[in-house]
């Protein structure tokens, strides 16, 4: 009897089997960080998370209306308001703020080492279908001048683009954001904004005030507590109010705890606290010595930017 040899059917992907899989990989990774921005006149577009406190870039044209409400989607289900920090119609990006915790941000990478030929994905909610993946190659890097004193620069592909994906992120082959896709050039041709004038003009934005989200008041310490302390001083600052972005981000100050040390300083007064803390960075922890329940502990506790 003649043996009959069995081929196997070719696979109908054409690429490799280990790049779906890593593409598959990079989707799961990113999405988390990718929401879907709705306002009440213009429907819906995309944004990702750059911000751990819930800073969101999208299109300044998704909310174009500084009195429109704005909605934030995440892929776990939640809806969060969200409000318009700043933004810029002329490089068409909006910087949005949430409340919220556990909110996964995506790397940012450097668009001027993008390549023509080069594989990029957009990922976002065309015709509101949520976080739909689309692939494609980067075809040529363009600039225009928008004014005399302004040119700037785009990033052309045939990623597939549809209403509502705007203000979504352009992905590159390490799950990193190069570019916010912003609209469709005739064709098939999609434009993104490159992510280098994203962190250009983020970089020069004014400065938030830094706060530690809390409110406090003078009081005088225990005998026993004034004796273990160096330098002697009279008083604390007693953590009487938490805000709410404190208590979404961190549990490590509690009402109730008393400030003795911030950055090696005796907390004498709030202004004492104040002129420490408006020179330190956003989200760097600072050293303090804390009395909590009769026992004095120490802790590194994160700063927030005041939105």
């Amino acid at each position: 009897m003649a043996q009959t040899t069995v081929h196997p059917t070719p696979s109908s992907f054409p690429l490799p089997d280990a790049y779906s899989s890593a593409l598959v990989s990079i989707f799961d990774e990113v999405r988390p960080g990718i929401v879907q921005v709705q306002t009440e006149q213009r429907g819906g577009g995309t944004g990702f998370i750059w911000h751990k406190d819930g800073r969101i870039i999208t299109n300044n044209h998704v909310t174009p209306n500084a009195n429109d409400k704005v909605q934030v989607h995440l892929i776990d289900g939640r809806t969060l308001e969200a409000r318009v920090l700043q933004r810029n119609p002329q490089l068409d990006l909006a910087l949005l703020k949430v409340n919220g915790d556990n909110l996964k941000t995506l790397p940012v990478g450097n668009s001027s080492t993008l390549r023509i030929g080069e594989w990029v994905f957009a990922i976002g909610h065309p015709w509101g279908q949520r976080w739909a993946l689309t692939a494609g190659i980067v075809s040529a890097l363009s600039s225009v001048k928008l004014a005399d004193n302004l040119t700037t620069h785009y990033i052309k592909s045939d990623v597939r683009l549809a209403p509502g994906n705007s203000g979504g992120p352009l992905i590159n082959a390490d799950g990193q954001v190069v570019g916010i896709n912003a609209m469709i050039f005739g064709g098939d041709l999609s434009v993104s904004i490159p992510s280098n004038v994203m962190s250009t003009w983020l970089a020069g934005l004014p400065k938030s005030p830094i706060t530690l989200g809390i409110e406090i008041q003078t009081v005088g310490l225990p005998e026993n507590v004034l004796q273990a302390l160096q330098p002697h001083r009279e008083s604390g600052l007693l953590v009487v109010g938490i805000g709410p972005e404190r208590q979404s981000q961190y549990s490590d100050l509690l009402i109730g705890d008393i400030l003795l040390d911030v950055a090696g300083k005796p907390m004498n007064d709030a202004a004492a606290l104040r002129t420490i803390i408006a020179h330190s960075e956003d989200g760097k922890p600072v050293a303090m010595k804390i009395l909590r329940g009769g026992i004095i502990i120490h802790a590194d506790i994160v700063t927030l930017a005041r939105s």
